[in-house]
């Protein structure tokens, strides 16, 4: 009898995440198979689909149209994504072979949401961390993504690995963990260069924590040789054949991009969220980094008030926005003809719940992210709950404060996902803990 009550609870939870997983996958492979994307093979994934097709074909790192006989090497896009598709990809594009890379985006989708479980597990009771992974198992923006060739997907899983491997390494004072994260982290980078940066931030953050974690130094270094160690080869291969680190090219885009107040140019509706192609001047503003950085100060000196605005506060409520800018708006990021949103009835409705939850969450993830750094004589929790919320809000802010600097396309926020939930209900989970103690 004993044992049995002892193994009710596993049973119980064993249950609980195949339920999660089982919702998850079927509401992606749902999708997969039912939606239709109107000429996937185009804009960023042409560029991606390339690369895979001459590394397959090749062993070129190229994003010369697959049927160039001698593709000319480029560093223009991250090598993570192609790299994980390379092996599904077939010349020419077929429909199979994108319901190919949706299937197995589906599945790294699937366990971002598992993955999320056990993150917040780190700090939350079993119903307030099973909450949270549904709220990504539900996502629509999480779901649709699934569909495209492009990089959302494989980064959300890169990134929340990362983030769980770090959380993990602190609660266990692993090295190994800490190696493993900064690997994992490095995998992100190597997928999208915009997090490439927050390995700095993060091993400051974590040293000066090393007292609350009783942590050696050199522990702690290991996240950084797990980083290096992975992305070093990437800058080595550009300096020996293209004779540079990186293509300042993307930089200067995103500076450039984000210049244009409303994603508009002078104002005018019908240039929003391609301002850049409307501008007479797009061509001088994006010769190099120095030039879309003077025409900022430029335009601050100008119209001072109006860009501080924009900078400051339009720039990170579009960032964090339900619609996609630059893209079919809505959940869409490239036109789709077809998709259970339209038409199917469970879809529907999980769409209009998650898009009236949609701002509270972000409202209550943005707050969590400055309470936590106020006193712990303040708050009264635990140095690892403290810690962990802390890393993940200093994601957040590190991701705001590129994407200020930068382009706030709301594309870019879907792989935030997870840590903007798991952050959002800390508030919440706090709330209850506090209640609970004083007897409510």
């Amino acid at each position: 009898m004993t044992t049995l009550k002892m193994k009710t609870p596993y049973i119980l939870k064993l249950f609980i995440l195949t339920l999660l997983i089982a919702t998850s996958f079927s509401l992606r492979f749902y999708y997969t198979n039912n939606a239709v994307v109107d000429t996937p093979i185009r804009a960023d994934a042409r560029d991606y689909y390339s690369y895979a097709v001459n590394i397959k074909n090749h062993g070129i790192y190229s994003r010369s149209w697959p049927s160039v006989e001698k593709p000319k090497p480029d560093a223009l896009r991250s090598p993570g994504y192609p790299f994980f598709i390379s092996e599904l990809v077939s010349y020419p594009p077929t429909k199979s072979m994108v319901w190919r890379i949706a299937f197995w985006q589906s599945i790294l989708d699937t366990l971002t949401a598992l993955m999320t479980y056990f993150l917040a597990r780190q700090i939350f009771r079993p119903k307030v961390a099973l909450s949270t992974a549904l709220l990504v198992a539900l996502s629509p923006h999480l779901i649709s993504a699934t569909s495209y060739v492009l990089t959302e997907t494989l980064f959300c899983f890169l990134m929340t690995a990362s983030l769980l491997a770090v959380v993990k390494a602190v609660k266990k004072e692993s090295w190994l963990l800490f190696l493993l994260a900064g690997s994992l982290l490095a995998l992100a980078s190597l997928t999208r260069p915009t997090i490439q940066y927050f390995i700095v931030p993060l091993a400051i953050a974590l040293f000066l924590a090393r007292n609350q974690l009783t942590m050696r130094k050199s522990a702690l270094l290991s996240i950084i040789l797990g980083f290096l160690v992975v992305y070093t080869p990437w800058i080595v291969r550009n300096i020996q054949v293209l004779g540079v680190s990186s293509d300042p090219t993307l930089t200067v885009n995103t500076l450039h991009h984000g210049i244009y107040p409303n994603f508009m140019y002078q104002s005018i509706p019908q240039t929003k969220g391609i301002p850049y192609r409307y501008d007479p001047r797009s061509k001088e503003i994006s010769i190099n980094v120095d030039s879309a950085t003077n025409e900022i100060i430029r335009r601050f000196q100008e119209e001072p008030i109006r860009h501080l605005k924009w900078y400051l506060i339009d720039k990170p409520v579009a960032f964090f926005s339900w619609n996609i800018v630059a893209g079919f708006g809505d959940i869409y990021i490239y036109p789709v003809v077809k998709s259970p949103y339209f038409d199917n009835a469970i879809y529907k409705k999980i769409h209009l719940v998650m898009y009236w939850l949609h701002w509270p969450l972000v409202a209550l993830s943005i707050f969590a992210c400055f309470v936590i750094w106020l006193p712990n004589s303040v708050l009264a929790i635990p140095d690892h709950e403290r810690i962990t919320i802390r890393i993940l809000s200093l994601l957040i802010l590190y991701f705001l404060a590129v994407h200020i600097v930068g382009a706030p396309f709301p594309r870019y926020s879907i792989p935030l996902r997870p840590i903007t939930y798991v952050l959002a209900m800390w508030p919440i989970g706090y709330l209850i803990k506090r209640l609970q103690k004083q007897g409510c």
